[in-house]
C-alpha cells in the first residue's frame, strides 16, 4: 500500500522500506499526484487536469505533455502503466486506485464521518484520530496555485467543524480539558466559529474559570463585530448572561476569577444593548435585574 500525504508538505510513503518520496519529478508531476489524491478513487479527465495545471490556459499539445508528466511520476513512484497501476489509466484520464493507495485527507474525512453516528465517547476517539492526521495546512507545498487555495479553504472548514464537534462530544463525556483544547483549535483557525467559542465558555465554566469564560465571550464579540459587523447570536448571548449572573452572584468554584464589578456591568450593558426590544437603563443598578428577567423569558420561550 502506498500512502499519499497532503496535509503539510506533499509526500508519498512507499510500503517497501517505508521510503518517503518528496521529489516527484518536478512541479507538474507533483501537482498531478495531488489533484488525483484529492479525488482518490474517482477518475480525473485529462482536460480537467490540464485546466488546473495550466490555470485555465493549457497549451494546444497538452495531451502529450500531460502523458509525459504521468510517465515521470510513475517512474518516481515505481509504478507501471495501464489500468492495473496504482496510478491507473482510465478511458479519458487517470485515477489513484484506493485499493493500492491511501490518502490522509480521505482517511480524515472517513473518520470524521464515522464519528457522526458513534456514541459520544467513541466520537471523541474517532475525532482525535481524524484530527491527528491534520499535521499542517492542506497542500502546503502549493502555496500559490488557485486550485490548491480553493481546496484548502474547503478542508479548513471541515477541520474547524471536526474540532467543534469534538469539543461538544468531549463536554458530553465530561472531559472539559479536551473540550477546551478542541474549541481553541477551532477558533484559532476560524475566529468567528461561534459554536466552538460556546463550548470553550462552557468548558471554562465547568472548571470554575468563569472570568475566563466571560473574556472568551468578549473575544468572540470583538471578532464578530470586526469581521461581520454583527453581534453574537442569541444562544451565545444567553450563555454569556448566565455566566454574568453566576459571577455577580459570587458562585463558588475552583479557580474562580472574580472580575471588577465595573467591568462586569460594562460587559452586561453591551450584551443587553445587542438584544432587540430591551430598554437598557442609563444607570447601572437595574441592569442585573433586567438581565435575569430576560433570561427567564428566553428560557420560557
Amino acid at each position: 500500500m502506498m500512502h499519499v500525504k497532503l496535509f503539510g508538505s506533499t509526500a508519498v510513503v512507499i510500503e517497501d522500506g517505508a521510503v518517503a518520496v518528496t521529489d516527484l519529478g518536478g512541479v507538474k508531476p507533483r501537482q498531478i499526484l495531488e489533484i488525483l489524491a484529492l479525488s482518490a478513487g474517482s477518475p480525473v479527465p485529462k482536460d480537467r487536469l490540464a485546466e488546473l495545471l495550466w490555470e485555465g490556459a493549457p497549451p494546444k499539445s497538452y495531451v502529450g505533455t500531460l502523458e509525459s508528466y504521468v510517465c515521470v511520476l510513475r517512474r518516481r513512484l515505481g509504478q507501471g502503466r495501464g489500468r492495473r497501476s496504482a496510478l491507473a489509466t482510465t478511458s479519458n484520464g487517470y485515477l489513484l486506485d484506493p485499493t493500492m493507495v491511501s490518502v490522509d485527507l480521505a482517511e480524515f474525512r472517513a473518520l470524521a464521518a464515522s464519528a457522526l453516528s458513534a456514541s459520544p465517547a467513541a466520537a471523541v476517539e474517532l475525532s482525535q484520530q481524524a484530527l491527528a492526521l491534520v499535521t499542517g495546512d492542506l497542500l502546503a507545498t502549493e502555496a500559490y496555485a488557485d486550485w490548491a487555495d480553493h481546496e484548502r479553504a474547503l478542508v479548513r472548514r471541515e477541520v474547524v467543524t471536526a474540532c467543534t464537534r469534538a469539543a461538544g462530544w468531549a463536554l458530553q463525556v465530561g472531559d472539559v480539558d479536551l473540550a477546551l483544547t478542541m474549541g481553541r483549535r477551532a477558533v484559532q483557525m476560524d475566529p468567528i466559529a461561534e459554536a466552538a467559542w460556546r463550548y470553550m465558555m462552557k468548558a471554562l465554566r465547568a472548571s470554575g474559570r468563569r472570568g475566563e469564560a466571560l473574556r472568551a465571550y468578549a473575544e468572540l464579540r470583538e471578532a464578530m463585530t470586526a469581521e461581520l459587523g454583527m453581534e453574537p447570536g442569541a444562544e451565545s448571548r444567553a450563555l454569556y448572561l448566565e455566566l454574568l449572573q453566576d459571577e455577580t452572584a459570587g458562585a463558588p468554584g475552583a479557580g474562580n476569577e472574580h472580575m471588577e464589578v465595573s467591568t462586569l456591568l460594562g460587559l452586561l450593558r453591551q450584551a443587553l444593548e445587542a438584544i432587540p426590544g430591551i430598554d437598557v437603563p442609563a444607570v447601572d443598578d437595574p441592569l442585573a435585574e433586567i438581565a435575569v428577567r430576560w433570561l427567564r423569558v428566553s428560557a420560557a420561550a
